[in-house]
């Protein structure tokens, strides 16, 4: 069945205002980021936004959505390469590592997303992960610690050790979108995978 051109013409609008939801969020952040405010930036009319999303929240939460998702299909492609874990872990870190450096403005604005939306209950969405969004990490630590390759802890520590390592240039890149990540990169590489290898004796 062949997509009409409407349908087109629909995805298309909806990615026009999805990324100036992100430019947005970055340029005025999270409080001030109204669908008035991305309605301008995408040069449609309010009603369009509207039209497409409904509201504000259900836009900024599409936003994360679309942010976590594209990171989630590189991690999966570059961890599925490999079956070694230590290999796997590598080819995790660096896929995160480069994707957030080759979609800055997708990785900040997902970063402020979750810090600042709260859910029914007042939670901040970052705190509202579960096991599911850490999964295929999870699995990869798993298949280490029994493999002997990756250093034994409880398996949840091992995980929020590496999101939190792992997030540090997220951070830079909230301060200055266009900051020099060239050296802090490798680094948090290093630090993660040298910081999981099995104690030597």
């Amino acid at each position: 069945m062949t997509a009409s051109p409407t349908s087109f013409t629909a995805a298309a609008r909806r990615r026009q205002i999805v990324a100036a939801a992100i430019t947005t969020v970055n340029e005025v952040g999270y409080p001030r980021t109204s669908l008035a405010e991305v309605a301008r930036r995408a040069g449609v009319a309010k009603s369009a936004v509207v039209y497409y999303f409904g509201t504000r929240d259900a836009l900024l939460l599409h936003v994360l959505e679309h942010v976590w998702g594209d990171l989630g299909v590189a991690l999966a492609a570059a961890a599925g390469r490999d079956e070694e874990p230590t290999a796997r872990l590598r080819a995790y870190v660096e896929a995160y590592l480069t994707h957030l450096d080759s979609h800055r403005a997708e990785i900040a604005a997902g970063a402020e997303i979750a810090i600042s939306h709260r859910d029914a209950d007042g939670t901040p969405v970052y705190l509202t992960v579960d096991t599911d969004d850490t999964a295929l990490l999870r699995d990869i630590l798993d298949q280490g610690m029994a493999a002997g390759v990756v250093r034994r802890m409880p398996l949840d520590v091992a995980v929020d050790l590496v999101e939190h390592v792992i997030d540090i240039p997220t951070t830079v890149l909230q301060r200055d979108l266009g900051a020099d990540l060239g050296a802090l990169l490798p680094e948090v590489a290093t630090t993660i995978l040298r910081g999981l290898e099995p104690d030597r004796e």
